[in-house]
């Protein structure tokens, strides 16, 4: 009882001791590449945009790791309005490209904070510095959606959450896909004076496209090759207003009109893009995390927006990382409760015991407890990814020590040997295997953990590494569950055997029937 009390205690110390863990998707791994996106209002045009970037530039320039930057000017971002068509005038991307980990003076993480101080006085663009991230894409850390209807209203909205967040520790890059007051030349065309000279609306938007935008009149063939004739105005005379205004449109007389004869022009400005979700207009605000765990840092905007005052028919959602994080923790949820089952079922047909089989699966939850207590030891955030496979696959993993027991235990039993000379005797001729198993797998496990490996081109050990960031959480799990669960597994489960082989001695001696454990 004493040594049962003792392990439960254990357990539910180390699970409670959990919820001090961080939880993230994927492992924080050291950069190899970063981009700085840069947007400025729409309508800037291209050399403003060129301009922003070789600012950018110059402020990379006294970073020693960098190895080269490439900058992309008209290029929108993936995710932006306009990524699909190509981009914008008004969109610009700087890529940084880092030396190999071995040639760098510092870790590149360092080079992107120095450069988000560089470029945070920046008037004139929106900046955000962000590092490649490993694995599928997830989205930004941070993601809100706005929903509703009234273009209006949602940007006042967005005014709003910008405003109650943009202070939170550990949130950066703060940025939203509202396009702002692009710039338009309208032509309101008088339909009564169109009518009466024979032209339609049509007529006019036509020849007015055609003059400043070009229209497509055919294609010259060159060999394999095609090409576009594209008919329009020299670029002299579409500079202006006056250019727009002087256009003569033809009509059905032969007698050419001046535009301003049918219509009236002026400047106004409207909505870049709108985005659609489901059928509602969405407009997204995106963060990244810099110096704290991601889920922590929206956890401290969810708890900003609490208060905010929404409108009917206008919602806030949350998607982008969090949203891949909660499928995948749905996903491996369902998969280890279907590991658990496969193992049960193969045990009770083993076994032919159920008391037997709940002794056996003991070992998973000693197991959940090591892992944690190796998290919280190593200060090692639990991966819903890699953690979590580590989880699964430990799962299977630590049965067999508790399997190999129990099984000699009943081959004791069955020869006759009394119940507490069966236990000691089969702790102590299993006691050699079930630590050779955990020890082999403990140390083929621990060069991932602690990150050493092997360049064959150099013939020299290396520590650390993008691989042992990206494998070491998944490892530790393995280690230290398999660790905690085969050192207690010798002691829990002979005695839960002697607790159900007395119930069940009691129970025949009640009822007068006979059992074996």
């Amino acid at each position: 009882a004493v040594t049962l009390l003792l392990v439960i205690t254990g357990v539910f110390g180390g699970l409670v001791a959990a919820r001090v863990i961080g939880v993230e998707l994927f492992p924080e791994v050291e950069p190899n590449r970063a981009f700085v996106e840069i947007k400025s209002p729409e309508g800037t045009s291209l050399a403003t945009s060129d301009s922003y970037a070789r600012i950018v530039e110059q402020a990379v320039l006294p970073e020693q790791d960098v190895k080269y930057t490439i900058a992309e000017v008209g290029v929108a971002p993936s995710g932006e309005a306009g990524a699909e068509s190509g981009g914008q005038s008004h969109m610009a991307k700087v890529s940084l490209e880092f030396v190999d980990r071995d040639e760098r003076h510092g870790s590149s993480d360092e080079v992107l904070d120095r450069l988000r101080a560089a470029l945070a006085g920046f008037t004139g663009a929106e900046i955000k510095v962000e590092k490649e991230e490993p694995g599928p894409p997830t989205g930004p850390p941070v993601s809100i959606e706005v929903s509703g209807e009234r273009v209006v209203v949602l940007e006042s909205l967005v005014a709003q959450v910008r405003a109650r967040i943009k202070g939170i520790d550990g949130l950066a890059d703060l940025k939203d896909d509202f396009s702002r007051a692009k710039p338009e030349l309208r032509v309101l065309v008088d339909r009564e004076k169109a009518t009466l000279l024979g032209l339609s609306t049509a007529d006019i938007s036509v020849l007015v496209k055609a003059a400043i935008s070009g229209s497509k009149m055919g294609v010259y063939r060159q060999g394999k090759d095609e090409y576009d004739i594209i008919v329009r105005l020299p670029e002299a005379r579409r500079q202006t207003l006056a250019d727009v205004e002087s256009l003569l449109i033809p009509t059905n007389t032969g007698a050419p009109v001046p535009l301003t004869t049918v219509a009236r022009l002026e400047f106004g400005t409207g909505f870049g893009a709108i985005r659609h979700i489901d059928q509602k207009r969405v407009v997204t605000i995106s963060g990244n995390t810099v110096g704290r765990n991601s889920n922590e840092v929206l956890s401290d905007v969810q708890k900003a927006l609490v208060g905010l005052d929404l409108p009917a028919g206008y919602r806030i959602n949350y998607s982008g990382e969090q949203e891949e994080q909660q499928k995948a923790t749905a996903f491996l949820g369902k998969a280890f409760l279907v590991a658990l089952f496969l193992i049960i079922l193969v045990l009770i047909t083993q076994f032919n015991s159920v008391s037997q089989t709940f002794i056996v699966m003991t070992s998973v939850i000693l197991s959940l407890s090591g892992v944690f207590f190796g998290l919280i030891v190593t200060m090692t955030n639990f991966g819903i990814i890699m953690t979590g496979i580590g989880v699964i696959s430990l799962a299977g993993v630590v049965v067999n020590n508790a399997i190999v027991l129990i099984d000699y235990i009943n081959q004791l039993r069955r020869q006759g040997v009394e119940l507490y000379d069966a236990l000691l005797r089969a702790g102590v001729i299993r006691f050699r295997p079930v630590m050779l198993t955990a020890i082999t797998t403990i140390l083929g496990l621990l060069p991932m953990a602690v990150g050493v490996s092997f360049d064959f081109r150099s013939f020299s050990f290396e520590v650390g590494g993008e691989s042992a960031q990206w494998w070491g959480p998944m490892a530790v799990a393995v280690i230290f569950g398999l660790a905690v669960a085969t050192l207690l597994t010798l002691v829990v489960v002979p005695v839960l055997y002697a607790v159900f082989a007395r119930i069940k001695e009691r129970m025949a001696e009640k009822f007068g029937v006979e059992t074996h454990v």
